[in-house]
């Protein structure tokens, strides 16, 4: 879809569309989504035959006239239409239509501003740049509210940068309608468009994208958020959360460990839509008289059986480990054939799942509840995994989550305990 001059991502494609019924359009990404740039466009775009006003918002405005409005006019340049409006400190006015854009903080260094927003006639779009700053709703609902000219189809676009989800955006357009966060698409009366720098990676540096690959290799969830633009925090339902994890993390492991052993929860095919296999290796030590457990390694991967089954070997030897801790659910015999055929000797223990996931994950959640677990690192994939999964029907399985719980419920038994076969 484009504009003149300006191409955009098909995601935007309802903003610049007449057509589309929503009176909600929410607008969501992470850092270099390209959201801000297309949506000023669609704005732009619309103010120039616009038969209404349309009002552009922050929660605070100190200057518009420095980098809002030039913005704004820029957009107009590129699609030759600069010369029907004129621009003051504060608005912009569509001298063929005689209506304007006005530019407007919801608070001001005096307080709210909302009374002289009410004042403005005719308002049929608002705009709420980083509506992440607006943390009243009911300052929401009041702006929302003077959206009602009968003639004129109304429109709210909120774009934002995902925050914490206690936000009451995240709540009420996502919680409350069981939207997921990178949905686009239509629920009720609203139109969701979700992007992230991978949908607009041709107009981004080669340092901005390494600093993303670097913070999804360092910090999954940061990069979920900040990158991929994810609400943070944590989700109801889930036996663990940051809080569980990030006070016990320790720099360096108590070496020498008692026990330690790789766990798999093996994937069966290597097609591009099959699960990863989930690999990691945790060991045990008892430490004034109590047992401690220590996550050393997550080396799953999305790869083809012989090649799951060379990278738990190569986990095997590089630690040092006991044994190695298969679930046979998926692939039976098979699993063992391919770390027979990837090394003879390892001990191995096939180990067979009758429960459902968040059952076998309870007590070991119970031993973080304890303190008694300790990420040796950051993994951040694994740690994304156990704070979101819950069980419901239709998640992805958590291939790592998996493997974790069968490592450290191997290592909380008794020594010995189980077939090994």
């Amino acid at each position: 879809m484009a504009s003149n001059k300006i191409v955009f991502n098909r995601k935007y494609a309802p903003l610049f569309n007449p057509a589309c019924p929503c009176r909600y359009f929410i607008v969501t990404g992470g850092r270099g989504s390209g959201k801000s740039y297309a949506i000023s466009s669609a704005v732009a775009t619309d103010h120039a035959t616009a038969d209404y006003n349309i009002l552009y918002l922050r929660q605070t405005l100190v200057s518009a006239k420095v980098s809002i409005i030039p913005e704004f006019y820029e957009k107009l340049e590129l699609m030759g239409l600069a010369g029907i409006v004129t621009k003051s400190n504060t608005d912009m006015r569509n001298t063929s239509t005689n209506f304007s854009m006005f530019f407007r903080g919801i608070q001001t260094s005096r307080g709210s501003n909302e009374a002289q927003l009410k004042s403005i006639k005719r308002i049929g779009l608002a705009l709420v740049d980083e509506a992440q700053e607006l943390v009243d709703e009911a300052a929401f609902d009041r702006i929302d509210l003077t959206l009602r000219d009968v003639d004129i189809k109304n429109r709210v676009i909120l774009s934002l940068n995902p925050t914490d989800k206690k936000h009451w955006i995240y709540r009420r357009f996502f919680a409350e309608r069981n939207v997921p966060d990178d949905f686009n698409g239509i629920v009720g009366d609203t139109c969701y468009i979700h992007t992230d720098y991978r949908d607009n990676r041709q107009h981004l540096n080669a340092k901005f994208l390494q600093m993303a690959e670097d913070c999804k290799a360092r910090n999954y969830q940061k990069y979920l958020n900040i990158y991929l633009g994810f609400w943070a925090g944590n989700t109801e339902g889930a036996l663990w959360n940051e809080e569980l994890i990030a006070p016990y993390r320790v720099a360096a492991v108590p070496m020498p460990l008692e026990r330690i052993v790789v766990a798999v929860d093996p994937a069966v095919t290597s097609a591009k839509g099959s699960d990863e296999t989930g690999i990691v290796v945790a060991g045990s030590k008892t430490i004034r008289g109590q047992r401690h457990y220590f996550v050393l390694a997550d080396r799953s991967t999305h790869a083809s059986p012989s090649a799951w089954a060379a990278a738990v070997v190569n986990a095997y030897n590089e630690y040092r480990a006991d044994r190695v801790v298969a679930e046979t659910n998926n692939g039976g015999d098979m699993v063992e054939q391919m770390l027979r055929q990837a090394a003879q000797r390892v001990p191995y223990k096939a180990v067979h799942a009758s429960r459902g996931k968040i059952v076998r994950a309870e007590p070991v959640a119970a031993l973080y509840e304890k303190g008694l677990v300790h990420h040796c690192g950051s993994f951040g994939q694994l740690e994304w995994q156990m704070c979101n999964y819950c069980g419901y029907d239709k998640e992805a399985s958590p291939d790592r989550m998996d493997a974790l719980v069968w490592a450290i419920t191997e290592l909380s038994s008794k020594r010995g305990s189980g077939p090994i076969v």
